[in-house]
């Protein structure tokens, strides 16, 4: 029983530090004003992708609920009940809860072409502040920041676009769609993986 305490304990003082951190890609965008313009794009462009997936329905827990749901599964243990529905925040959000096959297909189809087009967008932004003048390793943590966020957006969108061709089996296959917004994802977790290696590089750099 203490050791479950201690683990709790020690878990919730990481939570703690996720809680004072700014839930939204907004903050990452505070503030800027005096980073190069490849980054301020980045971090505006990555904080309307954030809304933008959330809005759509393409991903499912608002803001914060990933440490509210992590929390309480450290006290009351893991519960199925505690994941959102992927499919019914989707429905819900784009007016599909009546619509039928055909519909459904035309809608998923159309939202995993703007989801793909703004996952390739964002990670060419990200190649462009990989390019620009005047980075430091302090500034291209908020950068990162923002893109890992992004990158986590996309996840839960190609998990829902998943779980919406299982539900049109026998009717239309979105795999081909999926698979190239799983390539949009790739591109911009190797773009985030660059950056973080400049990071590195300009942290390893002896002081002038």
């Amino acid at each position: 029983m203490m050791v479950r305490i201690g683990l709790i304990c020690a878990c919730m003082a990481g939570l703690s530090a996720c809680v004072a951190t700014p839930m939204g890609s907004n903050g990452f965008v505070s503030g800027t004003s005096s980073l190069p313009i490849e980054q301020q794009s980045l971090r505006r462009q990555a904080e309307a992708f954030d809304a933008h997936f959330h809005d759509a329905g393409w991903v499912a827990e608002d803001h914060g609920a990933t440490v509210q749901r992590l929390t309480g599964m450290l006290f009351n243990g893991r519960s199925e009940n505690s994941s959102p529905q992927r499919l019914t925040v989707y429905f819900t959000a784009a007016g599909l809860h009546d619509a039928g096959p055909d519909r459904l297909e035309t809608r998923a189809r159309a939202d995993l072409a703007e989801a793909t087009s703004m996952v390739f967008a964002l990670a060419a932004t990200s190649e462009e502040v990989l390019a620009a003048a005047g980075l430091t390793a302090t500034s291209l943590s908020g950068d990162i920041a923002a893109l890992e966020r992004a990158i986590g957006d996309t996840r839960q969108a190609i998990s829902l676009f998943r779980a919406v061709n299982e539900n049109l089996a026998h009717t239309a296959d979105l795999s081909p769609e999926i698979g190239t917004l799983d390539l949009a994802a790739q591109r911009l977790s190797g773009a985030a993986d660059a950056l973080a290696e400049r990071r590195r590089a300009l942290r390893d750099a002896p002081a002038s």
